[in-house]
């Protein structure tokens, strides 16, 4: 099936690029002469159509001469020509009156220049350029400071991201600025949304505490993933993948602008994508739906989302012993463990208002609703944990000895809806944004076991429960989070620019545990009110060059089970401190023509850092522990620069330094906190409708334990691709790990009686994945 497959898109590509067609060639310009890249270039009539490169030039093949071609450009007038030969053309378009999306940049939102922080715009033209199938992590990963691994090693299921060091649960991660993390364990679930990267306008990576104003804490750095609504042409395709590891993909995209009238731009896509993963019983089952409605009039602009995600996906707990993970064959080979079902729906609402030239109003309001459980079968387990004695006939002591093996599943329910209001003057020479954030959430937590190997034990569930999964633990998690912020912006002169935020958080907590056989019946609660102050000020030294400082102190709320178990029948409630820390950033930035570059220098003081080890005693669990004093510095570089007009290269370099400043293992390194971080990615394009790619990765040494003792030996994969677009295909291959490299992404070890134990997650050897979309 695959070589079939991929024999279609060969000969499909050899018919389209050998077909007898008319090349017509130009280059767009502005009123000023200067290039102006993504115009849309159509053919009067037809769905044939391209768009200009970030040079203006474009280059587009027809059936016939004479024939109308129509320039359009959100920030531009639409102009028609008529082309009646082959000459070079050469074509000037008018600006618009600018709209309000151009004039109103939202206070989370950087840029360059004018905002003092360290961050990475990804665009849909690289994301379309480097993205096939893999999850979000795996293409952030190509930016400054950003380690990202799978379970599966494929890039697919359960995937993770870090910047500078921290984990994922320590970042702020939105979708359309709405908060995507966990309220309960501040956890970021990306195998919820397969291919919500095809929708993407673009994708902010801030580094550091940056602009985040509210949502979960920045402590590493923030993701905001921005979906587009807005076409100026109608658009439809259907995307067909396939790749290693049984890998599939199909996708179908459309927007129109003519249903609910000129006014109104609806953009939809559905998305199935599946995967056996590298690694055995690590396959995933992946659906998406999204849907995007605009209206906007002259000063107002409307945008409602609907996002759906559905996932079931097989994993596994346990890493690869250290003596297999160089086998190819015993790497791969796993067990059947985990069955993890999940549906989540976000629905989200962005209002932008311009009431004067001066002042502006905004809304973000958000609805997240979630529905699923991770099932396995679990072996002799007491009677007493999972209070199976429902007819009270045996003491305390007799449970802890009576056994069964059954089903379980652990479900959670949940729902947080949330509105940010925020209000925004801006004056000649200052900027104020006030608003907030109001939020409640509400988990329903139940575990439910089914399938008893003790037949007595059987009857007895049957008898008072019927069928039904007998429900072992239950209870609730409830938070209300309320955030107030200032964002200023003063220009104290052209050159000079000082930018301050205040920040107060109050988070209300409560947990509510149901009574059941030897449950507690924990009833608790806590309140942290949090104020988070920075400044940062930027100094313009030319219109190409700007040096920026900053500091910014932020807290982050423990999570649910830093306090307590509460599905587990032994856990006590305990106190947890909040997390703090003090984050200072040097920085400069060059932008020219011919190439641009930053370096970054954070120095970050971390107090009473929470960190993890996976559980080997309780399968799905973690052990926390807490280090009075940690500290993550490090130096980003970023280069981009294009040495002819047909190459693109993209090189950045992280050096960081992360570790423990007191306690028994001062001056030890952190685990799972690479060392050096590089990335190399060319792009050259052979003509105007193909383009080939390669990146290097290099990824440093990391330790698996506090202790320093297992490490993840530094490794160097390279990844290649091709693009070929074309009238109404685009056609994609893509190579990863192209020299078949052996490595490892993750892990953990531990000592028992005298002797160290190391387990890792193992990276997939060389695979590939190709697709063919049809445009319409």
């Amino acid at each position: 099936m695959k070589r079939t497959f991929f024999l279609i898109i060969l000969l499909v590509s050899f018919q389209i690029i050998t077909a007898q067609q008319i090349n017509v060639k130009g280059k767009v310009l502005n009123s000023s002469g200067n290039p102006v890249p993504y115009v849309n270039v159509i053919v009067e009539n037809t769905q044939l159509g391209t768009t200009t490169d970030e040079e203006g030039n474009f280059s587009l093949y027809v059936t016939q001469l004479p024939t109308v071609l129509i320039f359009s450009h959100i920030s531009y007038e639409e102009k028609k020509v008529k082309v009646v030969d082959q000459e070079f053309l050469t074509i000037t378009l008018k600006e618009k009156v600018l709209e309000l999306e151009k004039i109103f940049v939202s206070a989370i939102r950087a840029e360059k220049g004018k905002t003092p922080i360290a961050f990475s715009n990804i665009t849909k033209e690289e994301i379309a350029q480097i993205y096939t199938v893999e999850d979000v992590p795996m293409v952030l990963a190509y930016e400054p400071g950003i380690y990202a691994y799978s379970e599966s090693g494929n890039g697919t299921g359960y995937s993770y991201v870090s910047i500078r060091g921290f984990d994922q649960s320590k970042i702020a991660v939105m979708i359309d600025n709405v908060p995507l993390n966990d309220n309960e364990s501040h956890q970021v679930y990306w195998v919820d949304h397969t291919d919500i990267l095809s929708d993407a306008q673009d994708v902010q990576i801030q580094r550091g505490i940056g602009n985040s104003l509210y949502g979960s804490s920045a402590f590493g750095g923030s993701i905001n993933v921005l979906t587009e609504i807005s076409r100026d042409i109608p658009y439809a395709s259907l995307t067909l993948g396939k790749g290693s590891f049984n890998t599939s993909k199909i996708r179908a995209k459309f927007s129109t602008r003519s249903l609910l009238g000129k006014s109104f731009t609806i953009n939809a896509r559905v998305t199935q994508t599946t995967s056996d993963g590298y690694r055995e019983y690590h396959d995933s089952f992946q659906r998406a739906g999204f849907l995007g409605v605009e209206h906007r009039t002259n000063n107002l602009i409307n945008q409602f989302r609907a996002l759906i995600g559905y996932e079931n996906t097989n994993l596994v707990w346990d890493g690869v012993p250290a003596e297999f993970i160089k086998n190819r064959k015993l790497r791969r080979k796993s067990y059947k463990a985990y069955t993890d079902d999940f549906l989540q729906q976000i629905y989200s609402l962005n209002i932008k208002w311009e009431i004067n030239e001066k002042l502006f109003l905004s809304n973000v309001a958000y609805l997240v609703k979630g529905a699923g459980y991770y099932k396995n079968y679990v072996t002799d387990k007491n009677y007493y944990e999972y209070n199976l004695d429902i007819y009270n006939e045996y003491p305390d002591s007799v449970e802890l000895k009576l056994e069964s093996s059954f089903w379980r599943r652990r479900w959670i329910v949940n729902t947080y809806y949330g509105t940010v209001p925020t209000i925004t003057y801006k004056a000649k020479s200052y900027r104020i944004d006030i608003g907030g954030e109001l939020r409640y959430y509400k988990g329903n937590h139940f575990g439910e076991v089914k399938g008893f190997s003790d037949s007595t034990l059987n009857e007895k569930i049957t008898e008072v429960y019927g069928k039904k999964w007998y429900k072992y633990y239950q209870y609730y998690g409830m938070k209300t989070p309320y955030s107030f912020f200032i964002h200023t912006v003063y220009n104290i002169h052209n050159k000079l620019v000082l930018v301050g935020d205040l920040q107060y958080q109050y988070i209300k907590w409560k947990l509510d545990q149901k009574k059941i056989g030897h449950a507690a019946g924990h009833k608790l609660t806590a309140t942290w009110p949090f104020f988070n102050p920075r400044i940062g000020i930027i100094y313009n030294l030319t219109d190409n060059l700007s040096v920026f400082a900053n500091y910014g102190k932020a807290h982050k709320e423990p999570a649910d089970d830093q306090i307590i178990d509460a599905d587990d029948v032994w856990s006590e409630p305990v106190m947890a401190a909040a997390e703090v820390i003090d984050d200072y950033e040097l920085g400069v930035d060059y932008i020219s023509n011919l190439f641009s570059m930053s370096l970054n220098y954070y120095y970050i003081k971390y107090f009473n850092e929470q960190l993890k080890n996976i559980d080997v005693e309780q399968e799905g669990e973690y052990d926390y522990y807490s280090a009075d004093r940690t500290l993550h510095s490090g130096l980003e570089f970023d280069l981009a620069m294009k040495p002819i007009d047909e190459l693109d290269l993209h090189l950045n370099f992280t050096y960081s330094d992360h570790k423990y400043r007191s306690g028994s293992y001062k001056n030890n390194k952190l685990p799972y906190t690479p060392n050096i971080l590089t990335n190399v990615l060319l792009k050259y394009r052979l003509s105007d409708f193909f383009s080939i790619y390669g990146n290097a990765k290099y990824v440093g040494k990391q330790f698996i334990d506090s202790d320093n003792i297992g490490k993840i030996d530094p490794y160097l994969i390279i990844d290649i691709g091709l693009n070929i677009k074309l009238n109404n295909f685009d056609i994609t291959f893509k190579v990863n790990n192209l020299f078949d490299t052996l490595y490892e992404t993750f892990g953990y070890g531990y000592e028992w009686e005298g002797t160290y134990y190391a387990f890792y997650w193992p990276g997939a050897t060389r695979n590939i994945f190709g697709s063919i979309t049809f445009k319409l």
